[in-house]
């Protein structure tokens, strides 16, 4: 399967020192007390409960399809809450980042973070019970701020003729030179591939949006017939019980959006659209033990399940003008980053999950600032850095990695929010995704996975550069799963 490379003649990373030699991961292991047992066992079946109760509440949406009912239902046996993302009898997890966007034959790189990383990133957690509580949830030293910078503004509120990602004045001022247009312009005049909503790795709808973008700066026909005969060609290639059918309709549907409004798709092409775009939000599509329906999938999953579900949602909903349901899923990502008082009803956490939770018994799928058994866990997802296994420093591998596939869905979440009404959704809960970018930062100074190891991942830091004035390291941004060209959109020009 092929890995999008960015075009080596880009931007060059930001000069910075060297990375540092990555040391033997070690591993915490962790064991819960028997009173934490029973809190998670009585956590299990009130999450059950309040699933039940989501369903209700995102059933009563315009839509009023009753898919996300069946879509909160728990695995058979009740005995495995967080099923794993995998295919029957696949030998990799199906949604791994080892799927697709590593070059194989690329330095593992990036230049080193702009920021250093705090000294309580070295400690590491006693074997004899599960790391206790060291820090108030809501505000930890161990946090390290971030350095000075000038963030970009954050964009005013969307008007009448502006575009769902950013006013059309901007877009149309920014540049038709540079390494990172011309990457993009590759991109847009090549082949597109072919769509296929049910492959969770397809680039199809990533790459569309290149020839979107390129059509609302330029404004040259071409560029819009193709962008429009890709956008259409998508309908009707999801398939109810492929394996992962939420994920791979997460990972793609939003470009897909974001190229519709981009490009003004119109007349009985829109209606078609509209009509199809409606129903896939909520249309039970099976294929998982878990997670069978977008919405429901954005208010249930607390790792990039959910991430990628909500980005895909909250544009569609956008798009079709669709407030209240915007509204139910700006909710939910006031919970997915740390606000239980705007959503709480998440799936309940594995004993893996646990250990890296800041409060087992109440979590929230990203930690408020904390210190657990002396690590900073401030900004984990608990559920995605948990894929590794337990509490330990650095985090095993794949756990940073699929916590920048959960940023992915993350980032276009609240930039897409930040545009359309909810203007302050990057501070949310103390700006949870910079309290993310500093821990995946701190795990990456301890030898783990970093920022451009992977390359559906490097469109990453100049979003979050760009809105938190952080330091990340940056290579040529090339495209991820859902969204990228952010070297473009982002960047200094």
């Amino acid at each position: 399967m092929e890995s999008p490379r960015a075009d080596e003649s880009a931007r060059p990373p930001q000069a910075a020192s060297p990375r540092p030699l990555r040391r033997p991961r070690g591993r915490v292991e962790s064991r819960l007390t028997a009173a934490t047992v029973i809190l998670l066992m009585v956590s299990s079946v009130f999450g059950e409960a309040a699933m039940l109760w989501q369903s209700t509440v995102l059933g009563a949406g315009p839509s009023g399809s009753p898919g996300d009912v069946a879509a909160a239902t728990a695995s058979p046996d009740g005995s495995n809450p967080e099923p794993a993302e995998s295919g029957a009898g696949s030998p990799t997890p199906a949604g791994s980042p080892g799927d697709s966007g590593r070059d194989p034959d690329a330095t593992p790189g990036g230049s080193s973070p702009g920021h250093t990383p705090g000294a309580s990133a070295a400690g590491s957690a006693g074997p004899s019970a599960r790391p206790t509580l060291t820090a108030s949830p809501d505000q930890s030293p161990a946090t390290p701020a971030p350095p000075p910078g000038t963030p970009l503004a954050v964009q005013p509120p969307r008007t009448t003729g502006d575009y769902l990602l950013m006013s059309a004045a901007r877009l149309v001022n920014l540049p038709t030179t540079g390494s990172a247009w011309t990457a993009m312009l590759a991109i847009a005049d090549g082949s597109l591939g072919a769509p296929d909503l049910t492959d969770q790795d397809n680039k199809h709808a990533a790459r569309t949006l290149a020839a979107g973008l390129v059509y609302a700066r330029t404004g040259q026909p071409a560029y819009r017939d193709k962008a429009r005969a890709a956008v259409l060609s998508a309908i009707g290639t999801e398939r109810v019980e492929a394996d992962n059918s939420v994920l791979a309709l997460g990972r793609q549907l939003a470009a897909y959006v974001l190229t519709a409004d981009l490009i003004g798709l119109d007349g009985a092409d829109d209606q078609r659209f509209r009509d199809w775009l409606s129903g896939i939000r909520t249309r039970i599509l099976g294929g998982h033990g878990r997670w069978v329906a977008l919405a429901a999938t954005h208010a249930d999953s607390m790792n990039n399940w959910g991430a990628f579900a909500g980005a895909a949602r909250i544009a569609a909903s956008l798009y079709l003008g669709d407030t209240d349901d915007v509204a139910r899923a700006a909710a939910v990502t006031r919970g997915f980053l740390g606000d239980r008082s705007a959503w709480a009803a998440w799936q309940p956490l594995t004993a893996d999950s646990a250990t890296w939770a800041c409060d087992p018994a109440s979590p929230s799928p990203i930690n408020l600032a904390c210190t657990l058994g002396g690590i900073d866990v401030g900004g984990a997802i608990v559920a995605d850095v948990s894929r590794g296994g337990p509490l330990a420093w650095p985090p095993a591998p794949p756990g940073v990695s699929y916590t920048l596939e959960s940023l992915q869905g993350l980032v276009l979440q609240v930039e897409l929010l930040s545009r359309n009404g909810y203007s302050d959704a990057w501070s949310w809960s103390g700006a949870a995704l910079r309290r993310t970018a500093v821990f995946v930062d701190l795990a990456t100074a301890a030898g783990d996975d970093g920022w451009n190891d992977w390359s559906v991942n490097r469109h990453l830091p100049w979003l979050l550069n760009a809105r938190y004035g952080l330091g990340l390291p940056i290579e040529p941004a090339g495209y991820g799963r859902t969204f990228g060209y952010t070297d473009w959109l982002y960047g200094p020009g």
